[in-house]
């Protein structure tokens, strides 16, 4: 099994492709090693004409040595505190560059350099399925958290694919309806890295909420249309914000104790 990359480098004369079968798990730990190391490294892998698309395109990376910027994402990390770590020394050893995670996965890369997002869409979006943790106890990587009519909240733990419970709109709230809800995120598993998605919704406000440590399909606005008469607000990775609205009423999984 490989863990399928993209790299795409900018430079003066435009911009070149390259495909690495096994890329994408070490990617982080990779592009630690800084700017000139990295564009050597990936010029030595295989140069190629299409792209991955969002199914099997598990991580990537555009190093732009024109603008300084790097946009990168990978499905390979062990959880929000070990995201955080990593990337802190991407910056590090990229003095100067503008470091981005890729939130909208490949199709981000593509964005950027002015192609259409549709070129790395694997095709139509399927109806999303929701399903919540199972018995025995599945490892869920979703959090949503449900700020009721009353003002009272409820917490929900979920596992995803492709992002199910944002493309779900408002209909998110009936399937809801009819789990057993928790009162906080506990570890259900010795290796529960907590949520890598999660959503705060509010009710009585119409609001929509979400962050993720990963990536998601599709674009923002696109969720967003999910959603009519709703406001959307995309958080990145800061997960306090949904901490935060939930105050008191849930404990949300400790991401760090420093």
């Amino acid at each position: 099994m490989g863990s399928r990359a993209n790299y795409a480098i900018v430079d003066e004369r435009g911009w070149e492709l390259y495909f690495s079968n096994g890329g994408a798990e070490p990617l982080l730990g990779t592009f630690a090693g800084g700017p000139a190391r990295v564009i050597e490294e990936v010029r030595d892998e295989q140069p190629v004409e299409e792209w991955l698309d969002d199914v099997w395109c598990e991580g990537a990376a555009l190093i732009d040595s024109v603008n300084h910027v790097l946009l990168l994402f990978t499905w390979h990390h062990d959880g929000v505190d070990d995201r955080a770590r990593r990337l802190a020394a991407i910056r590090s050893s990229w003095p100067g560059w503008r470091i981005r995670w890729a939130y909208g996965g490949i199709e981000d890369l593509v964005a950027y350099l002015g192609l259409d997002r549709a070129l790395v869409r694997a095709g139509d979006r399927p109806e999303p399925v929701l399903r919540e943790v199972g018995e025995p106890p599945e490892i869920t990587n979703t959090l949503v958290t449900v700020r009721q009519e009353d003002g009272s909240v409820l917490g929900h733990r979920l596992c995803h694919l492709r992002c199910e419970p944002l493309w779900a709109g408002h209909g998110l709230l009936d399937s809801l309806a009819t789990w057993t809800p928790v009162r906080a995120w506990d570890r259900l598993t010795a290796d529960d890295l907590g949520p890598e998605l999660g959503l705060h919704v509010d009710v009585a406000n119409r609001e929509l909420g979400f962050w993720t440590a990963a990536n998601f399909t599709g674009t923002v606005e696109e969720i967003a249309a999910r959603w009519p008469g709703w406001r959307v607000e995309f958080w990145e990775d800061r997960h306090e914000e949904q901490a935060l609205r939930c105050g008191n009423e849930f404990r949300t999984f400790p991401f760090s104790s420093t």
